[in-house]
């Protein structure tokens, strides 16, 4: 089981951030507009703990399979501070790789993008090979 995050302090801090946001995702664009009720706080902080228990045990899975390569996949609307990895290619073996390791999901209590397995055989068929996928990789820098 994941360790749990102070998901009501990341709630405080991304809704700040998101402040400044032209597009910020929802829950936090409603309660920027009309503010935080108890129950979407605690809503939002469930499911981000239960999409981030989720989500390491799909990556243990793909590890445990011996798997390295991964992209990180958006859902469409994705904000400012997601978009710039959409698409992008992470190692989940970072000391064998020239790939960055992956940003830690979720980024933020109301994302759910998600680390796609990468084959050999999907690269192909999209016509990339290594050096594109690092040529084009962009490491995860927490936001301010």
């Amino acid at each position: 089981m994941a360790p749990e995050r102070d998901w009501q302090r990341e709630i405080d801090e991304w809704t700040e951030r998101f402040r400044g946001v032209a597009d910020p995702p929802e829950p936090f664009a409603t309660a920027i507009r009309d503010g935080w009720t108890d129950a979407m706080r605690e809503t939002l902080a469930r499911d981000a703990q239960e999409y981030l228990e989720r989500h390491e045990g799909w990556i243990a899975q793909i590890s445990g399979g011996g798997m390295d390569l991964v992209r990180f996949d958006c859902k469409s609307g994705s904000c400012t501070v997601c978009a710039p990895y959409c698409g992008c290619a992470y190692s989940l073996q970072v000391e064998d790789s020239e790939l960055p390791p992956p940003p830690p999901l979720p980024i933020c209590p109301a994302c759910r993008h998600t680390l796609n397995l990468l084959t050999p055989f999907f690269m192909q068929g999209m016509g990339l090979d290594m050096d594109d996928l690092i040529e084009n990789s962009v490491p995860f820098t927490p936001p301010d």
